[in-house]
């Protein structure tokens, strides 16, 4: 397990599974949950809970079959399933009502739960993604962007490619600010290429391309709204979001504040900005 000073570590179950929480801050202090995306777990916060801590308390868990979580028995990857077990998280650290600062997947699964549970949550800070509500639809442009979602989810092609050093590929190109630490880099590799993330990354995109794109292109959430105070935060540099995608969100209170110079990994390359919406935000 990899350790961060003045984080503890535990787990707890929640919905059938037995999820890994890093935790740090006081105690009473307001609570915020972070949640990761892939292809890494709770590290991605590593700056963020150093700079958040004495005012916070911070729960990192790690997505289901990612980091140290139990994968689903019934092979639910969905991001509508990791946004229950994020409530069901909540519920098992005893937290009614939390901030909330999320990535990539993370991010979009967190923005579902707000949907979903509106009362539960303060605000979201939500790094790297698009919102709920695409104005573009479906652009074959992004797989091609994205090429390597196609073949990730196929089984054992996928498999094989975690197995074969795709986190580590995918990590150093969509980093555009600063490099990578060769500690940081085994962290998230020697996690990615174990058999139960390699199989969590292909239902993660299997399900995303045959399930979630065609429902978002078709306005699955069309008649829901966003009432949850949010930000989001994207890198200029980041290949997996752009403008067209951030257009006409059903929300109360979203604004998009665009970070030069950065790419995709936008708690890594650039933590100061999500710590600065965060305080002012939660």
């Amino acid at each position: 397990m990899l350790e961060l000073p003045g984080v503890t570590h535990r787990h707890v179950e929640a919905r059938g599974m037995r999820f890994h929480v890093a935790e740090a801050g006081a105690p009473d202090a307001p609570p915020v949950f972070l949640t990761h995306g892939w292809p890494q777990h709770w590290w991605t916060w590593r700056h963020v809970i150093e700079a958040l801590a004495p005012a916070y308390r911070l729960i990192a868990w790690d997505l289901r079959g990612l980091g140290w979580s139990d994968a689903p028995p019934d092979g639910d990857y969905t991001k509508t399933a990791m946004a229950d077990d994020l409530l069901a998280v909540m519920d098992a650290v005893g937290v009614e009502r939390a901030g909330l600062i999320g990535h990539d997947w993370g991010a979009f699964s967190g923005m579902i739960a707000c949907v979903k549970a509106p009362e539960r949550f303060t605000g979201l800070v939500a790094c790297s993604i698009p919102h709920l509500w695409p104005r573009d639809r479906f652009n074959p442009r992004r797989l091609v962007l994205l090429g390597y979602q196609l073949p990730v989810s196929l089984p054992w092609v996928g498999e094989q490619m975690m197995r074969r050093g795709l986190a580590v590929r995918l990590l150093k190109a969509g980093r555009a600010r600063g490099h990578w630490t060769d500690e940081d880099l085994r962290a998230y590799a020697d996690v990615m290429r174990g058999e139960r993330a390699a199989t969590a990354t292909v239902g993660i995109y299997r399900q995303f391309l045959l399930k979630e794109l065609p429902g978002l292109a078709r306005g699955a959430y069309a008649h829901e709204r966003l009432t949850v105070p949010t930000r989001l935060l994207v890198g200029t540099e980041d290949v997996a979001v752009k403008g067209s995608s951030l257009a006409g969100a059903n929300a109360d209170d979203l604004e998009v504040h665009w970070i030069p110079g950065v790419g995709h990994f936008l708690p890594d390359e650039e933590p100061e900005h999500v710590v600065q919406h965060a305080r002012e935000l939660l």
